[in-house]
């Protein structure tokens, strides 16, 4: 992996506007663009394209930190509180909906503090999404802001799944007890388990372990929410780490996703009935979501249906594969032609060792004396375009308008095609 680049850069503004009707807050923060996590499926990554950079491994290696965010999110707070609304057109504020506001870099340019510090002068209800223990560093905060909730991202306790889809974030173990410690500081605290990915972490075994430990480190709710794939660098750098890592999986995958940014409700449905029912047994609370807003232009395509219901049964069941889901597959049967896919760059396997980032998460034994769990809630933002995945045995791999994408040598000879 390419060494981690730090760039400084103004803002004019932090306290952006967020007005998709789903989402449960007015504003968000993000100190930060890209983040060093490195998550496979961080829909943030299309922002990096935005701004003319690559969302792949750039995503987590080119960290850029607006440096003025205090000051900033200070003089629009002042001004707000000028307002004829006054503080109270703000709304609810989410800190950390794009990318970790406690990544490593927040250890030394504590600019998500100096954001709290703020917000202490000028309190906003307030929500925080993370996977770092970082947060505990600011407890002091916390204690006197009105946080309604602080959400510990966390869908699996698998070790291998981890290292396979988030390489530089925190272990399970380690988010797990920072919900302890959360709660235990009297700060709401709870899981948000995202993303939920097909076949892999929301098999029964995973969410036997998932939400019984949740409860067990006090967690107070779990929101559920689904992978989303809406942007062509999301796709193609998600599809590469499960052609690596899952190659029976990428047809399976191509399916869910030909003609959605989200998997067909018939298929998350049936999950989510299971996962009421543990949260239910396990006294938890369900942070249910709101509907997902209409997608324009979304349709279905034969068994692949769009996120809404097609009225037809679906042929994808609800089963894990063959094998250990969680597992890397050394065993695996190699995937059929045309369910294999090269995509884009290699993801990194490393964790950077920062504020308990290379704790150890514990194998599988250790993880069963782990105990809790809860449910359903999106994070979804903006619009998602449609997309069309189409699997076809070829000879060399292409996406995004036919740039050709190289596959490794012992690559099945097929390609993964994204229109978008």
């Amino acid at each position: 992996m390419n060494p981690v680049r730090y760039e400084k850069i103004k803002a004019k503004q932090v306290l952006n506007p967020v007005k998709t009707p789903a989402m449960p807050f007015e504003h968000s923060i993000n100190p930060y663009r890209g983040c060093q996590h490195g998550c496979s499926f961080c829909y943030a990554r299309a922002m990096h394209a935005f701004l003319g950079l690559n969302g792949d491994d750039t995503f987590q290696t080119n960290i850029l930190m607006k440096e003025n965010a205090p000051e900033a999110l200070r003089e629009q707070l002042r001004k707000a509180a000028r307002s004829r609304k006054g503080l109270a057109g703000i709304g609810r504020i989410a800190i950390g909906t794009a990318t970790d506001p406690y990544q490593q870099a927040e250890g030394r340019a504590k600019l998500t503090r100096g954001c709290l510090e703020v917000l202490t002068e000028y309190p906003v209800p307030l929500t925080i999404t993370t996977r770092s223990p970082l947060i505990l560093r600011d407890l002091d905060l916390l204690r006197k802001l009105p946080v309604y909730a602080v959400n510990i991202s966390l869908n699996t306790l698998n070790r291998t799944t981890w290292r396979n889809f988030e390489p530089g974030a925190p272990s399970p173990a380690k988010r797990l007890e920072t919900v302890r410690a959360l709660t235990d500081a009297g700060i709401p605290a709870g899981i948000f388990m995202a993303p939920m990915l097909p076949y892999i972490t929301d098999g029964r075994d995973e969410l036997e372990e998932l939400i019984p430990a949740a409860a067990e480190h006090g967690a107070q709710f779990v929101m559920a929410s689904y992978l989303r794939l809406s942007a062509s660098d999301v796709k193609v750098w998600f599809f590469e780490t499960i052609r690596r890592h899952y190659p029976q999986l990428v047809g399976k995958y191509a399916g869910l996703y030909a003609s959605s940014a989200y998997a067909p409700r018939e298929y998350r449905d049936s999950v989510r009935r299971y996962v009421d029912e543990l949260l239910e047994r396990y006294g938890l609370r369900d942070m249910d979501e709101e509907e997902e807003a209409p997608r324009p232009g979304e349709r279905a395509a034969g068994a692949a249906a769009s996120g809404r219901s097609s009225g037809k049964p679906l042929e994808i069941a609800w089963e894990p594969p063959a094998g250990s889901p969680g597992s890397a597959c050394g065993g695996c049967p190699a995937a059929n032609a045309g369910a294999a896919a090269g995509a884009g760059a290699v993801a990194s396997a490393g964790a950077a060792a920062d504020g308990g980032f290379t704790g150890a998460a514990g194998d599988s034994a250790s993880r069963r004396g782990f105990a809790g769990g809860s449910r359903t809630a999106r994070q979804s933002a903006g619009t998602p375009g449609a997309a069309q995945a189409v699997a076809a045995a070829a000879g060399t791999a292409a996406a995004k308008a036919g740039t050709p994408l190289a596959l490794e040598p012992d690559s099945a000879p097929a390609q993964l095609v994204f229109t978008f």
